[in-house]
């Protein structure tokens, strides 16, 4: 007897995180990004192009994660001089860290 099994479509994450080189992780503290997020919403719907950029939640090492990703290193740059008080999540300060 033949069972069907479900399709799923690819998550549009996971598109992005293929298709565009450069991701900048910003870690999100426990009460959540605030104001922080509306700001960055707002600065990149007026400083890029929609398919220069694109955002999805993720995870990182120690903490919940906003992924923004860019086509360029320059336009990564902008982001991060845009908004300091971002913190990377950078998970490599971590003890749960390994490098193999």
């Amino acid at each position: 007897m033949f069972h069907a099994v479900p399709r799923r479509s690819t998550p549009q994450s996971r598109y992005d995180d293929d298709a565009f080189p450069i991701r900048v992780k910003v870690a999100v503290p426990g009460d959540g990004l605030g104001v922080l997020l509306d700001e960055i919403t707002i600065w990149l719907r007026e400083n890029l192009p929609k398919e220069r950029y694109a955002t999805h939640a993720t995870r990182s090492i120690g903490t919940f994660a906003v992924a923004y990703y860019f086509r360029s290193i320059e336009e990564a740059e902008s982001f991060l001089t845009a908004f300091p008080q971002a913190t990377l999540a950078d998970g490599t300060t971590f003890r749960s860290y390994r490098r193999v």
